[in-house]
């Protein structure tokens, strides 16, 4: 991909910071012994040529652990000259190299943070070399958590820009800021799990000396195994999901993207509540299911253009309860329930299928109530043309205490302040499958 002018001068900057970082770890004076550097980078490089592949793409290494132990062992210095060894890319080095821009990128940002990140570990006072084997094991504990935190935190945000950059279509919809919670946020428990480990490659590496290679390897494949036993067991849950929901959007074109939608909508008013960590995906996920259970009622039912019977309204209203049922028998799935069931009930106990009032009704399904009517209101569908965001807007605060929670539906508006969320009605998506249909039709006459 042609990168653009931003992008470029992006790179050019992360370039500009490494070299900055280098000169300014070298000045610290600690000594750079060059074999112990050269063997440390080959253990980086060596890391970084087998990352896990994550599930939206790109990968994730565990090369950080050899920074860490770098920076313990002989300082920052020999620390970013290790991390500089990610420029060299193994990776499809034969039948798909890697480009040169994104090479350079790589090993300037793996210089940036692992500076900025061995230059925290010094400042807070943590040991080096022999001072580390002369005092408690404890006494780099906490050095190392500062470290691998202000790492974590410059790698991902380096490369949250870098994608905000280099993927236009991204920029119509996230921010910087929405790419980095979205997309890094799961790896943060992993990622302090390393600083234990890259602590005790450290010292093993210093204690058993030549033979520490050996050592290092071992530790560094456990890790690597157990990273890809996590992403594989997170990809088939995801993937179990995005079943479910494509085999409902299958049934009524109208709907389709619609849950997903609702779901980023809902991860957005969640987050002004001050719901985050593992509780905010649960939102994320109950939103994303939330019309699972439409699998059970008849596509007529679903297409219908014009009101529904009794008859038809009742095998509608069914929904959340055969939704609720579908996803009990999806362990992963047990604490997204209740935003499943109950996204249909009402601030005023009129809603189904259980009644509930006020507070009594979840927070989650409070929440996607309101984001499935902003995003249907603001939808094509069989029966009306799409409303505006500000005519959307103005009828969910006409039904606040009613149907909808006013507390919601003040989150939505803040939230859509705050990001960039562009509404869509689908007419020309229709317009062109139709079309599609007719071409199809008249070829099949022929």
């Amino acid at each position: 991909m042609k990168l653009s002018w931003p992008a470029r001068l992006y790179i050019a900057a992360v370039v500009a910071a490494a070299a900055a970082l280098l000169i300014a770890t070298v000045r610290t004076g600690m000594p750079i012994p060059a074999g112990h550097a050269v063997l440390l980078a080959s253990l980086f490089l060596l890391a970084e040529a087998f990352p896990v592949a994550l599930p939206r793409g790109g990968g994730y290494s565990v090369s950080f652990v050899v920074t860490l132990a770098a920076m313990i062992t002989h300082g920052p210095a020999v620390a970013v000259i290790a991390a500089a060894a990610g420029a060299l890319n193994l990776r499809g080095i034969r039948r798909h190299p890697a480009p040169v821009a994104s090479r350079i990128f790589n090993g300037a940002n793996f210089m940036v943070c692992t500076g900025i990140a061995a230059l925290s570990y010094r400042a807070v006072g943590g040991p080096v070399g022999a001072e580390l084997l002369a005092a408690p094991i404890t006494k780099g504990l906490f050095p190392v958590l500062i470290a691998t935190g202000v790492n974590f935190a410059a790698n991902t945000a380096i490369v949250a820009v870098m994608l905000y950059f280099a993927t236009p279509q991204t920029r119509f919809r996230n921010t910087p800021w929405h790419i980095w919670r979205t997309e890094f946020t799961s790896l943060l428990p992993g990622y302090f799990s390393f600083a234990f480990l890259g602590l005790l490659l450290g010292v093993l590496y210093m204690e058993v000396h030549a033979a520490a290679v050996l050592f290092v390897l071992v530790p560094l494949l456990v890790a690597r195994r157990a990273f890809a036993a996590a992403v594989r067991a997170q990809l088939a849950y995801e993937t179990t999901m995005e079943s479910l929901v494509t085999a409902l959007e299958a049934k009524d074109r109208y709907t389709r993207d619609h849950a997903a939608r609702v779901s980023r909508l809902t991860e957005m008013v969640a987050r002004e509540h001050g719901v985050r960590g593992e509780q905010l995906r649960t939102f994320r996920l109950a939103a994303l299911m939330h019309d699972v259970g439409k699998v059970g009622v008849p596509t007529a039912v679903l297409a219908k253009p014009g009101k529904l019977t009794p008859d038809e309204y009742v095998a509608m209203k069914d929904h959340p309860i055969r939704g609720h049922e579908i996803v009990t028998e999806i362990a992963l799935l047990k604490d997204a329930l209740a935003g499943i069931r109950h996204h249909h009930e009402r601030m005023d106990g009129s809603g189904y299928p259980d009644g509930l009032t006020g507070d009594e009704i979840p927070l989650v399904a409070r929440i996607i109530m309101v984001c499935d009517a902003f995003d249907s209101m603001t939808s094509t569908r069989t029966y009306r043309v799409p409303m505006t965001m500000e005519e959307a807007l103005a009828e969910l605060r006409r039904c606040a205490g009613t149907q909808f929670d006013p507390a919601a539906v003040d989150a939505l508006e803040t939230a859509l302040a705050k990001n960039p969320w562009r509404a869509e009605p689908e007419i020309e998506r229709l317009r062109r499958l139709d079309e599609a249909k007719e071409k199809d039709n008249d070829a099949a006459a022929v």
